[in-house]
């Protein structure tokens, strides 16, 4: 295998990775009883999320509303002919992969965490704590 070629598939993976975690938050039940992929209805706030990424990519998406109508159709249609993706007027697993959706929803809330996490520092009072009890 190539250098070049590691960086992809590891892009593929994570991209897998995340598509399945989209598919397990939005409640796969559905799919186990029997009803197609593309019949599962993803959850408003990842419809709106998509609708903004498509309208910041110039493929108008009409209001962001979180419902997939004729306007949102027709724009995920053109972006995933652009794309060179599977055509199916849905926002479905690989779509929501390439416009970035999980990290959209759920990005900001942990990238804030891990920013807190590790700008953390004991409060004066708790140095000066283990300071005393360090002297003898």
């Amino acid at each position: 295998m190539a250098p070049l070629m590691l960086p992809s598939i590891a892009m593929r993976w994570r991209g897998l990775f995340i598509a399945g975690s989209i598919a397990l938050s939005l409640g796969c039940a559905e799919r186990a009883a029997g009803t197609s992929a593309a019949a599962a209805t993803p959850q408003p706030r990842f419809i709106r999320e998509a609708q903004r990424a498509l309208d910041e990519l110039g493929f108008h998406p009409g209001p962001v509303d979180g419902v997939v109508g004729r306007r949102t159709r027709d724009a995920l249609v053109r972006y995933q002919r652009s794309q060179k993706i599977p055509v199916t007027g849905y926002l479905d697993a690989e779509t929501m992969v390439r416009l970035d959706i999980h990290e959209r929803v759920s990005g900001p809330a942990s990238r804030h965490e891990s920013e807190v996490s590790r700008t953390f520092e004991p409060s004066p009072s708790r140095r000066i704590e283990s300071t005393v009890r360090a002297a003898p």
